[in-house]
């Protein structure tokens, strides 16, 4: 089993708690010097979450969000019933989490995440589904190679995205989506309209595309990596 489907599983075990069973305050109110928020918007709210060894972070609540970690750590984490366990995380490490109450402390290594809060998973009914139209030419279909989706809900669609010097890959489309850059890269970016740009991405780094975007792109260096969370919500609000 990968480590991001073996760290999704122990949380699901150990924190079988729904949100609307949370008392806790949330984490951005409890421990915002832990818990920055970087993007909030109608769709979504962003955390980057960063602590090193010795960081207590008291009871605390998440809503449905995706989290993604960026740094390398080993944790104790508490459920609030008092039950404890370890578990490390490392680098790309990625998650579902549907709404959990915990505390925890670093007991080694660097703490950073990045925690993507889908706001529409708190209404009883989820945004409508893509359209076929709207699916056609995105980046996936179109580079599949390069686009590796890993888990999608009625919420969010999340892919892992990886190139390498000289890698190009043609014309596609995303939509509004999140993205999470994990490693070092040099990135020209051509539009539709024949006009490049050049996008420097590094570790933790984090950008919202809210409009979607067309493009094709060229590795020029460094080895990209990043995940990538296409909000469905977002994507159903775009104009035709």
């Amino acid at each position: 089993m990968s480590g991001k489907l073996r760290l999704a599983s122990f949380l699901v075990a150990f924190f079988s708690v729904t949100v609307l069973a949370q008392t806790a305050g949330d984490a951005v109110s409890v421990d915002p010097v832990v818990h920055n928020v970087i993007i909030d918007n109608e769709f979504i709210r962003v955390f980057d979450a960063r602590a090193s060894r010795g960081t207590m972070s008291p009871m605390h609540s998440h809503p449905p969000t995706f989290v993604v970690s960026v740094g390398k750590a080993r944790l104790r984490m508490k459920a609030p019933d008092g039950n404890t366990s370890l578990f490390d995380v490392n680098p790309g490490m990625a998650l579902w989490i549907e709404g959990v109450q915990h505390s925890w402390e670093v007991l080694a290594g660097e703490l950073h995440a990045i925690g993507v809060e889908i706001k529409s998973a708190l209404n009883a009914e989820p945004p409508l589904a893509p359209t076929a139209a709207q699916r056609r030419g995105d980046a996936v279909s179109v580079d599949p190679d390069v686009h590796h989706v890993f888990f999608e809900n009625p919420h969010l669609r999340v892919f892992e995205g990886r190139a390498s010097r000289g890698m190009r890959s043609p014309m596609h489309k995303h939509p509004p989506s999140l993205v999470v850059s994990l490693d070092w890269m040099r990135m020209k970016s051509t539009g539709p309209d024949g006009k490049t740009s050049i996008l420097d991405f590094s570790p933790g780094m984090v950008l919202w595309m809210g409009d979607g975007l067309t493009h094709s792109w060229e590795c020029l260096a460094g080895n990209g990596r990043a995940i990538v969370i296409e909000v469905k919500a977002a994507q159903a609000a775009m104009k035709p």
